[in-house]
């Protein structure tokens, strides 16, 4: 039973408005690319695991399924890609969606990839988990729940990475899986636990207090990466020319002068770009440049058709988009 779906984290949406938005000549366009393009491998290799999820053995008492949990320790947080409660154990997932061929080195504490000849260093997957669990049972003893056994596995989603070991092999043996192998290897595990569950009451306690606790990542890329309002391109962009080129208004729809695409529905994108980007809240001067239109009735019946609400008066009215970033 999944109690926490995954779902796009904030700055993953905030970093594909980057990407849309921002001009290319600015000096820190190429990190935003790369920071995103890192995100998005993460999070297909995160949904492509569902699949195999849904193979999971059944079990006696049901378990429970938290994806990108992130709880608090100490004076920072940590995050899970996916958690699994049983009735007397937890499970915590490590997910790695990784192209080209891994050399595992828990020895020396990392991993090696290499790409067509390009070798890159990350921290050892298996420390991640393990250190996860760590804090997952210091939080246990904050919160005053009992210990709870926590067991950890390295999932690589991509069928098409190879695997090679250049130390502890026993280690990278029994913690290191692929995708198709969860379900055989979480019925392995479970077999190692038959300690009396934990009472159902106690499970919903632990539940509620999970997700109670969960705390969305807040950072913000557009501080960490010195992007200005002015290093933000105006107007409706053309989804289907890359790049992207600026539609104009042309009787009542949004007509692309380049490659003639017409949308109805490309400003929404465009209002919620500028709530990612530089704020919520939008004036009637503000929107007239933005989105490239003189009439102010044009822009009044566009913002009535999303239902979007207003204060102030004629003048000084401040339109509010933060109901369109729920639909993001």
């Amino acid at each position: 039973m999944i109690k926490k779906p995954r779902c796009v984290p904030m700055r993953v949406h905030i970093l594909r408005a980057m990407k849309r938005r921002v001009r290319p000549n600015h000096e820190n366009f190429q990190d935003i690319l790369n920071e995103l393009g890192r995100k998005e491998a993460g999070i297909y290799g995160e949904q492509s695991l569902d699949y195999y999820l849904k193979l999971l053995p059944e079990t006696e008492h049901p378990y429970y399924i938290f994806h990108g949990l992130r709880l608090p320790f100490r004076d920072t947080f940590f995050q899970m890609d996916t958690l699994i409660l049983f009735s007397n154990s937890f499970l915590v997932l490590e997910v790695k969606y990784f192209k080209g061929t891994l050399y595992f080195d828990p020895k020396n504490y990392q991993l090696l990839q290499e790409v067509e000849g390009s070798l890159k260093v990350y921290q050892d997957p298996i420390l991640q988990a393990s250190n996860q669990c760590s804090k997952l049972q210091s939080w246990l003893r904050t919160k005053q729940f009992p210990e709870l056994p926590c067991e950890k596995l390295v999932v690589l989603t991509n069928p098409k990475v190879i695997t090679k070991v250049l130390s502890s092999p026993s280690e990278v043996d029994k913690y290191v899986i692929k995708s198709p192998a969860l379900a055989a290897k979480v019925s392995a595990l479970l077999k190692r636990y038959s300690s009396q569950p934990l009472e159902k009451k106690l499970i919903k306690k632990l539940i509620k207090q999970l997700l109670k606790d969960h705390t969305p990542e807040n950072s913000s890329p557009i501080t960490q990466y010195g992007i200005l309002p002015s290093d933000i391109i105006n107007g409706v962009l053309c989804t289907s020319c890359n790049p992207n080129k600026i539609m104009k208004r042309i009787y009542g729809t949004w007509e692309c002068p380049y490659c003639l695409e017409r949308s109805d529905s490309e400003y929404i994108v465009a209002l919620k770009d500028y709530a990612l980007l530089i704020s919520p809240f939008i004036t009637m001067k503000e929107l007239k440049i933005y989105l490239g239109l003189e009439n102010r009735l044009t822009i009044i019946s566009l913002l009535k058709n999303l239902n979007i609400e207003f204060i102030g008066g004629t003048k000084s009215r401040t339109y509010n988009l933060t109901p369109l970033l729920t639909k993001t």
